[in-house]
C-alpha cells in the first residue's frame, strides 16, 4: 500500500454512499469535521476503521491521520458528485446495484458458512499425525569456503591455515567469491542444492573439519563444514496455524458446495438444454478502444 489509505478498493467508497453521511450526530458523538452540511464523527471514523479488510487494519492503525484525511476527501468527492447528479447516472446506479448484491451475498455466505466453521484442537492434531511426512525437515549442512582462481593459491591457503591463520580472516582477505564479506559462509543447504563436487566434499566431513582442495568450474575451494542439522519434523505448534487454515478452507469448500446444492434443490433450478450453446454465441462488447488487444 502507498503512503495514503485512499488507494483502498472502490467498494469502500461505495459503502459511504450506501450508508450515508452523518447529518445529525448524537450529543454523545464527537464531531471531527464538517463537509458542507454533513459531519464526520468519531463513530464514523471508528466504523470505517473496523470495516477495513483485516490485512489493511494493521497498516491503518499506524496511519489514522491519513485515513481521516482520506475520509474528508471522499466526503468532498461524494458531496460534489451527488450535487452534480452523478448518482443518477445509469452506469453508476447499475454499479451500485451490483455492489449491493455482492455485499448482501458476502454477508449471507459469512453467516451461513464462515461463522459456522469450527476447527478443534483434536482436528488439527489428527491432521498433523496423519500428514507428518509433509512436515519433515530434510538433513541440512552448513559450510564456509574460500574460493581462489588457481591450485597454487589454494595450496597457499592450506599452508596459511596450517600456520594458524583463521579461516574467516583468510576468506575475507583471499576469497574471490561473493561470500568473502561474511567469512565465506554459504549458509545451510540440503542435498541437491549446491554443486556436486562441493556437496560431496561436505558430505565427507564432520562439523568443524576442513576439506582438501576441491575443484569446480568456478575455481579452487577450501571448504569448512560448520554445522549439520539432522532430519527432523516441524513441531505441532509450528505448523498448527497452517493446518487450521487448510482445514478451514476444506470445510468451507465442502459447506459451500453443499449450500449451493441445497439451494438449487430448494429453488428448483432448471438449466435449459440449449443454454450452453446460447452462451457460446454471446460476444462481449468492448466499451472503448483501450479494451481491445493489439
Amino acid at each position: 500500500m502507498r503512503n495514503r489509505i485512499y488507494t483502498l478498493p472502490v467498494f469502500i467508497f461505495i459503502s459511504i454512499y450506501l450508508a450515508g453521511c452523518s447529518s445529525k450526530p448524537s450529543a454523545q458523538d464527537k464531531i471531527l469535521a464538517t463537509v458542507g452540511n454533513k459531519f464526520i464523527t468519531l463513530n464514523n471514523f471508528k466504523r470505517r476503521l473496523s470495516r477495513l479488510p483485516s490485512y489493511y487494519q494493521g497498516i491503518a492503525e499506524k496511519k489514522k491521520k491519513a485515513l481521516f484525511d482520506d475520509m474528508i476527501v471522499e466526503y468532498l468527492f461524494l458531496e460534489d458528485a451527488v450535487r452534480k447528479g452523478v448518482n443518477r447516472d445509469k452506469e453508476v446506479r447499475d454499479m451500485l446495484e451490483e455492489a449491493k448484491k455482492k455485499i448482501i451475498i458476502a454477508k449471507f455466505v459469512k453467516t451461513e458458512i464462515d461463522d459456522n466453521i469450527k476447527i478443534s484442537e483434536e482436528d488439527t492434531k489428527k491432521y498433523y499425525e496423519e500428514h507428518k511426512d509433509d512436515f519433515k525437515k530434510p538433513k541440512m549442512w552448513r559450510a564456509s569456503h574460500i574460493l581462489v582462481a588457481s591450485e597454487t593459491e589454494a595450496k597457499d591457503i592450506q599452508a596459511a591455515l596450517s600456520g594458524g591463520k583463521k579461516f574467516q580472516d583468510l576468506a575475507k582477505e583471499r576469497s574471490i567469491d561473493a561470500t568473502a564479506s561474511r567469512g565465506g559462509d554459504v549458509g545451510y543447504f540440503r542435498k541437491g542444492q549446491v554443486m556436486p563436487e562441493f556437496e560431496n566434499a561436505c558430505f565427507a566431513l564432520k562439523a568443524g573439519q576442513t576439506s582438501g582442495i576441491v575443484h569446480t568450474k568456478f575455481g579452487y575451494h577450501i571448504i569448512r563444514l560448520t554445522d549439520i542439522k539432522d532430519e527432523s519434523f516441524e513441531s505441532f505448534e509450528e505448523v498448527k496455524p497452517g493446518i487450521e487454515n487448510e482445514l478451514k478452507l476444506r470445510k468451507r469448500n465442502e459447506a459451500f458446495d453443499k449450500l449451493v446444492m441445497d439451494l438449487k434443490n430448494k429453488y428448483r433450478v432448471r438449466v435449459e438444454d440449449d443454454a450452453a450453446k446460447a452462451i457460446d454465441t454471446v460476444i462481449v462488447e468492448k466499451k472503448n478502444s483501450e479494451d481491445k488487444q493489439p
